[in-house]
């Protein structure tokens, strides 16, 4: 590629686009559209616009559904959603689509430096609303007010860099890539979102130009004809993401194209009048993108033109492109010349980005689509010497010694003329071939409704990619926004994933299908079990150690160690497959295992809160905290273990199903030889001691009923037995120094929160001695709101059964997960417990679950859409409905919901009776601790006021509403907070705070608060 002086800089790649075009909606529908050479124009749909003679066509390039709108998604009120423009809705919806395509997940976009520019020339639908008499705040944000779109993008994908709506007439987005690109190259932004709309919803922009004969009578844009009549009208929603190519390369981002060079310049006053093309302009336009480009013009292979068939704007921008585009241009190899308005019509304010697009995928594909309805091509095209060649049948790129490079142009009525020069993306290096193993698929959407249609979706990709499982459950995981209703999904291949998920889909519920709900904000607090020992098993993790290098690299460390301290190999051991035997060989492999598996769940960003190890366990999870290094754990459980062997046949161990109390009864006046050693829950419990004492309490217990088993050791641990091994136990730690550990640890031998720099050789000797009260850690590591998860870290799950007495006597939200299981395939056994995790709103680290994936593109997000829309003949506002909108009820909007007044009828609420005010004491910001299920009639009669009037506020259904989430991811706004407050207080004669009502707290919050207040109000009448 030659250059000019232009200095090097970084090109800015296309990373993500989405579209709404006529008949196409998304990026590979509009390919299948060019490259099958079809023409999507048609008749203006039915009631679009009354009928006007003067319009001189009824043709036009239209979109369906732009009446409709995923309005929860975005967390926009129904009131607002009729409020919005549609030109801003579909906007919306597709930069979020354009987002996804890129494969950028909202966590890593918010709080960016990421500009937002669009175009959006007309605004209709502002018409529309203020016949209806709907001119609030909203409908002036919304309909009236043209930089609020770029504005809404911006706060709802939390975008800080430059925000603005850009107009320049037809030109308008084009010349907003343009701002864009010169941002980054200025190293202003690090991204830019830049989007074009343009919907036809009134007959009037139809008069004018009919009048001024620029629009075509057959309908057909025929840029490049000799007859051509003039250009269509065409509906165009386009959204494109942008960013440095360097960054996209070093992040793995699929490119469609980079942008090399761009130019903007206006014809002054060079055409005579205003509203001509100037072809001097042009030419100069042309220029300077070349230059900025740092190429010849005559390296370049196609131009994507204006080209709306206009028999002057065709002579103008032909002739501007003749004169410069042979330049450099090598004999014989004419530039290729093609518009897209000859498939769809003219996107007008969005036509540019459509051009754009056209050429970064005709880039990708290295084909160029035939232009269409030229029957007999322009003069200027056969004139001597021409450097142009219209494209007339679909052809492959020419193949160049130079990368393959395109330039796109756009025009306005203002005179503005932009240009932008785009080269093919460098290619990618091929997928490096994998091996087969264990995948996991995460699926999620804000809507519960739209999983089965997702399910499908992916199911159709897993088996008509020709990417791998597991680049496709990488990119399902590592490149997209996870919402709160989730499905996971298991399998070893890409075939049982996708029937896994079209069963689901279908209403079944196939094992390997894990479903769940995340709420917003709230993520499971983590606790790490680590068991004794007996949860071995020959060959136990030997997949892992083979298969994953995070777990294979920590028991290598683990190993090492083990050797230094006893001579001998676990994993030699594991390999050959050999079960341990022996204290001094069970405990450090148990040890060395869980070590290594914590290694591996907090690798996947399963990262714990608390560590609670039940007797020899403690050893692992003072090691995986960091109190102790990998050699102090070892050092502990080896020389213990090794101490331990001298006991001999010294006593027993018996699992009793009965609770401490009944434990000790039984015991009786065996008590000076028998002892509870471990409480694991209230129903369960192992008893330690002398074997014959050990034989008479298990006897009765028995005849009692009460199942008992014997645990397998050859020694009473957690009793007296182990009293000859203290001195040497201690002198043979003395020189162990712990250190505060970086997650805290719930000691079950001291039954309190530790750091860990008290576990010295005295705490290991306790340790072993003294009973293992882990019911009671559990019970603590239950918080009174909020879900848990346990995870159990050993080679086979021991404390299951316990943990789960204690969160059903506790009434808590709690699971708990194994990492893995005997003799079960371990990756999978792992993924399994991952799939859980991640339905209950854990956030794994997709990229080391999935390390060296590679970005594949996905399904997009099957949109929920509702209907709101007001129709022309609306011609004042309309009445309120005294309960739920019918509408509404329907799943449409398609009438206004005002504001409630006071004089809406409301039902007489009852005060809460005195006593139950103690119950709803607010903490000092306000809020109310007051379970809902526990309250009154008068209680529920509040309760149903919050929901009643909160839904008629948003203008939607009161099912519709969530208790337990915050109004504000129903769209409750600063002004709606406004007037919810007002009506309370008129109402109730309460006051609450706007400022109360937008905290990101649930709503049932809200509803404790009124109950507290009129109990209050009751006890002072």
């Amino acid at each position: 590629m030659s250059t000019t002086s232009a200095p090097p800089r970084d090109p800015i790649a296309i990373i993500g686009a989405g579209c709404r075009l006529p008949g196409a909606s998304g990026p590979s529908a509009f390919w299948d559209v060019l490259a099958g050479e079809r023409d999507t124009v048609g008749e203006i749909p039915p009631g679009r616009f009354p009928r006007v003679d003067r319009i001189g066509t009824r043709v036009g390039g239209f979109l369906e559904d732009i009446d409709s709108f995923d309005a929860s998604f975005f967390s926009i009120s129904p009131y607002e959603a009729m409020r919005i423009d549609p030109q801003h809705r579909l906007l919306i919806e597709v930069t979020w689509e354009a987002i996804e395509d890129a494969g950028i997940p909202l966590r890593k976009l918010a709080g960016s430096r990421t500009a937002v520019y669009t175009s959006c020339l007309w605004s209709d639908y502002w018409d529309r609303l203020r016949r209806a008499g709907m001119y609030d705040v909203h409908a002036a944000v919304g309909g009236g007010n043209w930089g609020n779109l770029s504005g809404r993008i911006s706060y709802l994908f939390d975008l800080r860099g430059p925000s603005m709506s850009v107009e320049a007439t037809c030109s308008t987005s084009l010349v907003a890539v343009h701002l864009a690109c010169r941002e980054m190259w200025a190293g202003q932004t690090d991204m830019a979102i830049v989007g074009g709309v343009n919907l036809l919803l009134a007959p009037d922009i139809y008069l004018g130009l009919a009048d001024a004969g620029v629009l075509s009578p057959e309908g057909r844009c025929r840029f490049g004809d000799a007859d051509a009549d003039g250009y269509v009208r065409s509906e165009a929603v386009v959204a494109l993401l942008l960013k440095p190519l360097s960054r996209a390369l070093a992040d793995g981002d699929r490119v469609y194209a980079s942008i090399i060079g761009t130019a903007v310049n206006s014809n002054g006053r060079g055409a005579g009048t205003m509203i001509a093309a100037g072809a001097g302009g042009q030419e100069a336009m042309l220029r300077e993108a070349y230059r900025d480009a740092g190429v010849r013009p005559g390296q370049i292979d196609y131009i994507e033109a204006h080209g709306p068939g206009t028999p002057s704007g065709d002579l103008t921008e032909l002739t501007a492109l003749a004169r410069v585009m042979g330049e450099g241009r090598e004999p014989g190899q004419r530039c290729l010349v093609g518009s897209a308005k000859s498939n769809i019509g003219h996107g007008e304010g969005a036509a540019g980005l459509v051009g754009l697009l056209k050429a970064a995928l005709a880039l990708q594909h290295r084909t160029i689509p035939a232009t269409l309805n030229v029957h007999r091509p322009h003069p200027l095209f056969e004139q001597p010497g021409t450097p142009l060649e219209l494209v007339r049948r679909t052809r492959e790129w020419p193949e160049r010694p130079w990368p393959a490079m395109a330039g796109v142009s756009s025009f306005g009525l203002s005179a503005t003329n932009a240009h932008v020069v785009l080269a093919e993306a460098p290619a990618r290096p091929a997928a490096r071939r994998r091996r087969s193993g264990a995948f996991l698929m995460p699926l999620s959407a804000r809507d519960e409704r739209a999983l089965p249609d997702l399910a499908l979706r992916y199911a159709d990709i897993l088996q008509q990619s020709t990417a791998s499982p597991y680049d496709i459950c990488f990119s399902a995981g590592d490149r997209r926004t996870h919402h709160g209703h989730r499905v996971a999904v298991v399998g070893t291949n890409g075939r049982g994933i996708a029937a896994a998920l079209r069963c689901y889909a279908a209403g079944g519920a196939p094992q390997s299908v894990v479903t769940g709900t995340a709420k917003d904000g709230v993520t499971p607090k983590v606790v790490y079990v680590f068991p004794g020992q007996g949860a071995q098993w020959p060959g136990m993790a030997r997949g892992l150690l083979n298969d994953n290098p995070v777990f294979a690299r920590r028991l290598r460390e683990c190993d090492s160690a083990i050797h230094d301290e006893l001579g001998w190999s676990l994993i030699d051991l594991l390999r050959e497959g050999r079960a341990p035997t022996g204290t001094d060989e069970i405990q450090p492999a148990v040890w060395a295992i869980q070590v290594a598996l914590a290694s591996l769940w907090s690798a996947w960003g399963i990262r714990p809160d608390l560590m609670i190890g039940h007797s020899m366990g403690e050893i692992a999870a003072a090691t995986a905290s960091g109190a102790l290094t990998v050699r102090q754990g070892a050092a502990v459980v080896c020389r213990r273990s090794r101490l331990l062997t001298r006991l001999g046949e010294s006593g027993q161990m018996w699992a009793v199903q009965v609770g401490e109390a009944h434990a000790r009864e039984a015991i009786g006046e065996n008590a000076d030889r028998v002892c509870v050693a471990v409480i694991n829950s209230a129903h369960s419990c192992v008893l330690a001691g002398d074997a014959d004492a050990l034989g008479e309490v298990v006897g009765r217990l028995r005849r009692d009923g009460v199942f008992c088993k014997q645990v397998q050791v050859a020694y009473a641990s957690h009793a007296p037995q182990v009293e000859p091994l203290r001195s040497d136990l201690i002198e043979a730690l003395a020189e162990l120094r712990p250190r505060p550990g970086a997650v805290p640890m719930h000691s079950t031998m001291l039954d309190k929160l530790i750091d860990g720099s008290e576990l010295d050789a005295g705490y290991w000797m306790e340790n072993l001695r003294r009973p293992v009260r882990f019911a009671s850690a559990v019970r603590a590591a239950l918080p009174d709101e909020g879900p848990v998860l346990f995870i159990e870290i050993s080679p086979h799950p021991l404390l299951a059964s316990a943990i789960e007495d204690e969160i059903a006597a506790a009434g808590a939200a709690g699971t708990v997960i194994p990492s893995l299981r005997r003799d079960e395939p371990e990756l999978e056994c792992m993924l399994r417990s991952l799939a859980v995790a991640y339905v209950q709103g854990c956030d794994p680290d997709w990229s080391r679950v999935y390390p060296g994936g590679r970005f594949t593109p996905l399904p997009g997000y099957p949109w929920q859409r509702r209907r709101f829309w007001v129709d022309p003949q609306d011609s004042a506002p309309p009445a309120i409905a005294t309960t739920a909108l019918p509408a509404v009820a329907e799943g449409d909007v398609t009438a206004a919901p005002a504001a409630p007044t006071e004089s809406d009828a409301v039902a007489t609420l009852p005060a809460l009776p005195a006593p139950e005010a103690a119950a709803a004491d607010p903490d000092r910001h306000g809020t109310a601790d007051a379970p809902l299920a526990d309250r009154s009639p008068a209680a529920a009669e509040i309760t149903k006021y919050v929901v009643m009037r909160s839904a008629r506020i948003l203008g939607m259904s009161p099912e519709e509403l969530d208790l337990d989430s915050p109004i504000t991811v129903h769209g409750l706004d600063s002004v709606l907070a406004a007037k919810l407050s007002a009506q309370i207080k008129a109402d109730l004669g309460v006051h609450v705070r706007v400022g109360e009502l937008l905290r990101p707290r649930p709503l049932s919050d809200l509803t404790g608060e009124l109950c507290k207040a009129a109990s209050l109000r009751a006890v002072a009448r």
